[in-house]
Order: C-alpha cells, then structure tokens, then sequence
C-alpha cells in the first residue's frame, strides 16, 4: 500500500503540504500528557498513526510529521495488519486537529473472516454541516480523477465518491441507512454493491449482473460509464458533484436496483444522506 499512501498524498493532500515546514512538525503536542497544544491557531498538522496486531495485544504509534518519521510509515505500509492513517488537519483555536482535515488511511477489520477485504479510504472534511460552503467544482473532479485512477491499479470489490458520508463513519450512505456494516456488505460484493453515490464503483459479478457496461450506458442514468481492466466499472452518475441531487439520485437508484439490498433504508432525521428511502424493484 505504499504506492495508494504516496499517491493520495501528492494528488489530494496540496494545501496541506504547502504550508508545512521542510524539517518537520514538533512531537511535544503529542507527547504533552495534559493535551496541550501542537502548534499555532491555523497553521497545519500532519499525524501518522500506526496500528499493528502483536501476537497478543494492538500496538499503536502516534508521530507528527517529518521526512524520516514519513519514510519510516511508508516502510510499515508494505503490510497493513490493521491499520494505517496519514491525517492532515489544520489546528484550531485549542491548538488541536480542526477543520479543514484530511484522512488518508488502509484498514482490515479484526474479525478473521473478514481480514481477506483491506479498505482504502481518503476524507475531506470542510467544516460544520451546513456552516460551510460548497465544495467548488474542481476539487471532485480531482478526485474523481483520483478515484479512477486507482480503480484502474487496485481490483475493487467495491468504491464510491460521495459528498454524504456526515454520520456514516467509514460506511456508505446506504450502509448506513440500513444500519449494516462492511463487515456484512463486502461478502456479497460480487453479486450486490454497498450502496450507490455520484461515483459508485462496481465488482465485475455486479457489473455482469447489470448486463454489461452497454447496458448500464444505455440506461441513461449515469454521465460516464468506464471499464476496468479487471472487469468493473466506475460509474458517474452527473458531470459535477454539485449537480446529483434530487431525479439524478432516482435515475441511478433505479438503474441500480437488481444489485442493491432488498429492503430500504431507514428514513433519516436529519436528511444527509442522497438516497432513496424505498425498497428497489427488483
């Protein structure tokens, strides 16, 4: 997973690394066992988090940043035994990692059966919800950009790009709504996705399923329809992120409905999440 770490880095992390300083961050935030600050009110912080399996117990490294720490990460990344995170943030006024952030990390649940799935997983986190504003255009279409290219590398069992993930943790939005986890989802990744997002990204059984990357084209649902090499697909369902709202999220949800879960998802309190709160036709 070095190549997913260092990749993500110099595609996504931009703002972040311009303004941290060449020699490093200062550890003693970190070690400060009264939680006192890392650093000044708004400049950035970059954390590497290292979480290993002993033969009897979790380990756990906390480091801030440096050239050496970060080659020292990048050496461990070779074997992902639990997990790993590159978490960039920016401080805030107690001097502790704020908003704008950034979390870059690879993790295998703990559960034996399902040590097989390694989850990739890249957030940005803006702000407050609802407090701050929209992401504009060119920052999706990076990661779009991003996305593909790693479902082009990587064989997926399954992937999405989302701006509705507030609540969900590292679950889809319809995970979520359905209160299952990965650990129940990725078993049946073959044959049914995980959820469906602006970008939703198939296994080759799902895409099978569908009848095949012309069929789900000639849905009309989805702006852009990719094969892969390994035989999913990505699938856009809009040019811009800012435009999948409303009868573009019905226009996917239908065109996907043989390969979601039967049941719908619990309507949710707080309206987050882009789906529909029906069981699909299946």
């Amino acid at each position: 997973m070095v190549d997913w770490f260092k990749t993500a880095v110099e595609e996504l992390a931009g703002e972040f690394m311009a303004e941290l300083p060449a020699l490093g961050l200062p550890s003693k935030g970190l070690r400060d066992p009264e939680g006192g600050p890392f650093g000044p009110v708004g400049s950035r912080w970059w954390s590497l988090l290292v979480i290993g399996q002993g033969e009897r117990r979790l380990s756990k490294s906390l480091r801030a940043w440096s050239p050496k720490n970060w080659e020292r990460f990048l050496l461990q990344a070779a074997d992902v035994s639990v997990q790993m995170a590159a978490k960039f943030s920016t401080l805030n006024r107690f001097g502790h990692a704020g908003t704008p952030s950034l979390t870059i990390s690879a993790y295998r649940d703990r559960p034996p059966e399902a040590r097989q799935w390694l989850r990739l997983d890249a957030t940005y986190a803006v702000g407050t919800l609802g407090e701050t504003a929209p992401i504009a255009d060119e920052v999706p279409e990076a990661w779009r950009k991003f996305l593909v290219t790693q479902a082009e590398r990587l064989p997926a069992a399954s992937g999405f790009l989302a701006d509705d993930t507030s609540g969900a943790g590292n679950r889809t939005p319809l995970e979520a709504g359905r209160g299952t986890f990965a650990t129940d989802t990725l078993p049946l990744s073959d044959s049914e996705l995980r959820g469906y997002s602006w970008v939703t990204v198939t296994s080759a059984g799902v895409l099978e399923r569908l009848g095949g990357v012309e069929a789900v084209r000639t849905s009309g649902a989805f702006a852009s329809v990719i094969e892969l090499p390994w035989g999913g697909a990505v699938l856009q369902a809009t040019p811009r992120l800012s435009e999948y709202e409303g009868d573009a999220v019905r226009r996917v949800f239908e065109a996907l409905a043989p390969v979601l879960p039967a049941d719908a998802p619990w309507p949710d309190a707080f309206n987050r999440f882009k789906l529909i709160y029906e069981a699909p036709r299946q």
